[in-house]
């Protein structure tokens, strides 16, 4: 099957084939593993200071949130943008806040 003759003057132009289409990182990655290493330090070691890097990861979160347009931010969007800032800002303080006030084994 061939394609369609295009009428005079109406050429496309030939894209190059050495750019590569350009990837937008999403900005989930880097807070889940913030999360994940929270996680391994509260198990392991320090629970305040896993909690604490839980709570930032998640205030990072909120500050990419705020700051990255929609199709920059990728999977951080869920609704709109004042109740995802909102979620995951209450959700880092009420975790810092925990944190600092419960009382760990020694």
């Amino acid at each position: 099957m061939t394609a369609a003759p295009q009428p005079a003057g109406h050429e496309q132009p030939e894209l190059p084939d050495s750019a590569p289409p350009r990837r937008v990182r999403d900005p989930l990655w880097p807070v889940l593993a913030g999360v994940v290493a929270g996680v391994a330090v509260a198990a392991l070691r320090q629970p305040r200071i896993g909690l604490f890097l839980i709570a930032g990861s998640l205030a990072a979160a909120a500050i990419c949130r705020l700051v990255l347009r929609p199709r920059a931010a990728g999977s951080l969007v869920v609704r709109n943008r004042q109740v995802d800032v909102g979620v995951l800002a209450a959700l880092a303080a009420a975790i810092a806040v925990l944190a600092s006030v419960t009382p760990f084994p020694g």
